[in-house]
């Protein structure tokens, strides 16, 4: 289920990123880049998202029993597809009001994005995927406002109001996920 080289590989992104933004820091001219560099960082995590809960809602289809756990899995896929969706659309018109341009070249994405791209054989494993990356991505984000701070505070509060949903998307993940595990056995008293 885990991939350990995307958490390594994660790590070296992350250190370079925050070298990238110490040094736009420091020169005023590189800010307005930097943080033009950042919200495509931060869209093409969000379309890495997008693309992988559309890969859980089809997959969810494919598990043994069409129960009503089943018909919840693809609701809640179909509503991160949807909440992704839009946190693109919001960081794209974001980068274009900035004077830049949303980069959506498939070629880069991985290279951009801070999330992985998965899809496993069980719902509880696709769950898990997700609250996984649901995490990176408030990281991410809270790396990012950090950055961003008083120099760009539209920017900022963007970041901020997609970092506090995906706070409560990984909130109810997690719910889900618990719900979803079986109760350990109960010994008998005797």
């Amino acid at each position: 289920m885990s991939n350990t080289t995307f958490i390594d590989d994660m790590s070296s992104r992350r250190a370079r990123a925050r070298r990238y933004m110490i040094a736009c820091s420091q020169n005023e001219e590189h800010s307005k880049h930097a943080v033009i560099d950042l919200l495509n960082e931060a869209m093409a995590t969000a379309l890495i998202c997008t693309m992988r809960y559309k890969a859980h809602y089809f997959a969810s289809h494919g598990f043994a029993a069409p129960g009503e756990e089943i018909k919840l899995a693809d609701s809640e896929f179909m509503q991160h597809v949807t909440e992704e969706q839009g946190y693109v659309e919001k960081i794209a018109a974001r980068i274009t009001e900035l004077g830049g341009h949303a980069d959506f070249n498939p070629h880069v994405l991985a290279q951009r994005g801070y999330s992985d791209y998965t899809c496993t054989e069980s719902q509880l494993d696709m769950l898990q995927e997700d609250l996984i990356g649901g995490r990176i991505a408030i990281d991410i984000y809270r790396e990012m406002i950090r950055f961003v701070a008083a120099r760009d505070i539209a920017t900022r509060d963007l970041l901020k109001e997609i970092m506090d949903r995906e706070q409560e998307h990984s909130d109810r993940l997690a719910a889900r996920i618990e719900s979803l595990r079986p109760e350990p056995a109960r010994r008998a008293v005797a």
